[in-house]
């Protein structure tokens, strides 16, 4: 039997067993039933090797908060024949779970009703779980997010699943009313998992939606006629397809600020025009810089000229709150790629100095989540990424308790670290808003600062118009009013968008 585990689960003689360090909690003749107790209990748990025939009367597995299962490669959880529940359940408030190993499969004659993974949230959320080294054969669905109006799943991470036979790999279902930044799933990461498909399979992906979600070497093989491969929903924003094989079958994109690097687009597809702008040298801001707090500016001086590559980060504004974890991921590529590893030096508010390592593919692709919860310390982080012991770009957070600015910083003919989309400007203008509001400053200056947003692709810049604002701008009354409710907290981020967007679409505030 293993060490360093609180509980172990095993069959011996026909009957199921739970042990801890002193004494058997439970045998049973019914595998479900000592699973369940062990699950109940929590804490660092094993499941032996062997065949667990759940019975006719199982409802699924629930985990709770900061357990750790691990199965053996060997062991095999076997649902009835027809079951049509989910296998391992993340329900409301459940975080920083491991789950590890094993397969779950179905008796014979297959049926395919069942769910292998669920994500399930609620108005405490799921966060911080991680599911990896998992084989999954014909379900119905291997992984389900499933949430409604005020529920959130955020931050999950799924490492090394082997889909097989499946109907649907990967389904995002939310119900009701979603509003970003409040509730639905966001800055969830999939990576290094293959999803062998048969006759069965009509989705590889289906329904990506909101915030932050990343893919990475995520494939999805052999779909049959008919099938795609996968969909990004109309609420989807910033998603993420670096790698692997999801956008070849009748590839849908309704979302917002797509990044797609994989085996059917290896020319870079966005649907950002600020990151294709980027990427393809193109994006020349001229902004006023006053507007942006000191640690923006941008730091254009190095000793060495590293080897050249490009850095990405997926967000500019994270929420930290006491409930919501974050995520981003770091994520670019190397030019002439010798494989190896990229390293992340993370310096942290009191300087001690964390790193993290992630693999290059062959394609000079590579990756990195980085999460920040509310035990996560105060103050300016910097991430520094190196290949090669060449530095391929700098990434600046300033962690508050509300948010996470992302600065960015450049250097010449080497890489760059890009932001997905930002709303950090939008936070910059609140300290210049009250004043504009109360006629401190004139309607010029504070234009700087919606030229700005203009510029980064905040708002969108009115057809056929250029990209500097009148120079006799004139911004009417009812405006300002808006913006002191905006600096003041009473309307949203969006709320002023959508204003500034309708100011400029209909020539109240004009460009030339």
């Amino acid at each position: 039997m293993p060490n360093n585990f609180d509980i172990v689960v095993y069959e011996f003689g026909g009957l199921y067993y739970a042990k801890d360090s002193q004494k058997i909690i439970i045998s049973s003749d019914t595998p479900d039933t000592v699973i369940k107790t062990a699950l109940a209990r929590g804490g660092e748990i094993y499941i032996a090797g062997g065949e667990y025939h759940l019975s006719k009367d199982f409802s699924g597995f629930d985990l709770k908060s900061l357990t750790h299962l691990k199965l053996a490669a060997n062991s095999d959880i076997i649902v009835t024949s027809g079951y049509a529940g989910y296998v391992f359940r993340f329900s409301n408030g459940v975080g920083q779970c491991v789950i590890e190993g094993g397969q779950i499969l179905e008796a014979n004659p297959v049926k395919r009703n069942w769910i292998g993974i669920m994500m399930q949230g609620g108005p405490d959320g799921v966060f911080l779980n991680l599911i990896e080294n998992m084989v999954i054969t014909n379900p119905y669905i291997v992984i389900d997010f499933n949430s409604s109006t005020g529920q959130w799943v955020n931050a999950n991470t799924f490492v090394n699943i082997k889909g097989w036979n499946f109907v649907r790999g990967i389904e995002f279902d939310f119900k009701g009313k979603h509003t970003d930044d409040v509730d639905g799933f966001d800055g969830n990461t999939f990576r290094d998992s293959m999803f062998q498909s048969g006759s069965m399979t009509t989705y590889g992906a289906k329904d990506i939606k909101h915030q932050y979600n990343a893919f990475y070497n995520v494939q999805f093989w052999d779909l049959p006629a008919g099938a795609i491969s996968s969909t990004i929903d109309a609420s989807a924003k910033n998603t993420i397809i670096i790698g692997g094989i999801m956008t070849h079958k009748g590839f849908v994109d309704d979302g917002k600020n797509t990044i797609v690097l994989d085996a059917w687009h290896s020319n870079f597809l966005s649907n950002s025009s600020i990151s294709s702008d980027i990427i393809n040298g193109k994006y020349q801001p001229q902004v006023n810089l006053s507007l942006l707090p000191a640690q923006n500016s941008l730091n254009m001086s190095m000793d060495q000229q590293p080897a050249a590559g490009l850095v990405t980060a997926s967000k500019a504004q994270l929420g930290v709150s006491q409930k919501r974890p974050t995520q981003i991921n770091v994520y670019g590529t190397v030019s002439n790629s010798q494989g190896g590893k990229v390293i992340l030096y993370i310096t942290r508010p009191d300087g001690v100095v964390e790193h993290d390592e992630t693999y290059v593919t062959s394609k000079g692709i590579f990756y990195s989540p980085i999460a920040f919860d509310k035990n996560s310390l105060l103050g300016q982080y910097k991430i520094d990424v190196i290949y090669q012991n060449s530095n391929l770009g700098s990434i600046l957070l300033n962690v508050t308790s509300d948010q996470v600015l992302l600065p960015v910083q450049t250097y010449p003919n080497t890489g760059t670290v890009l932001l997905s989309e930002s709303n950090t400007p939008v936070l910059t203008l609140k300290s210049n808003a009250n004043l504009w509001s109360q006629g401190k400053i004139s309607d010029s200056t504070f234009g700087d600062s919606i030229q700005y947003l203009v510029k980064v692709g905040i708002i969108e810049k009115p057809n056929g118009t250029q990209t500097l604002l009148h120079q006799s701008l004139h911004i009417p009354t009812w405006f300002k009013n808006s913006v002191g409710w905006w600096a003041n907290g009473q309307i949203s981020d969006t709320d002023l968008i959508s204003e500034l967007q309708y100011l400029l679409d209909s020539g109240i505030i004009q460009m030339s």
